[in-house]
């Protein structure tokens, strides 16, 4: 709904936590979470319970599922988890493509998959 009233002022974030990236299964618990994990796709609830304990999914995943439920483009979506993020926080430094800002970003498909990272204009990582 935000996205539709005012796309310039919608922000995605995850609230993704120590278990993204790692495989479907179930980890310890630790000081803030004394319960063992159970990790179900983008979902960690308490073993043998529906107890929610928080998400994993990726800000990449947030973008497709934004796209998705709305029908925005992808390029919509993504300015939700770069300009309109640095915008809100203030931080000229960050948020868009400019000699003046510095160079970490992805490289995504047409359908929000990511392909490449790059940070600081160096490739770190490709699919």
């Amino acid at each position: 709904m935000l996205l539709r009233c005012n796309a310039s002022k919608c922000i995605i974030i995850t609230d993704s936590i120590e278990l993204a990236g790692l495989d479907d299964g179930t980890y310890p618990g630790h000081a803030q979470i004394p319960f063992n994990q159970t990790k179900i796709g983008s979902r960690v609830v308490i073993e043998g319970t529906e107890t929610l304990i928080g998400g994993c999914a990726s800000l990449a995943e947030c973008v497709r599922n934004v796209v998705s439920w709305s029908g925005c483009e992808v390029a919509q979506a993504v300015r939700c988890v770069t300009e309109n993020v640095a915008a809100l926080m203030g931080e000229e430094s960050l948020g868009s493509i400019d000699t003046k800002k510095r160079a970490d970003f992805v490289v995504l498909d047409d359908d929000a998959q990511v392909l490449q990272t790059w940070i600081s204009g160096e490739k770190v990582w490709e699919r």
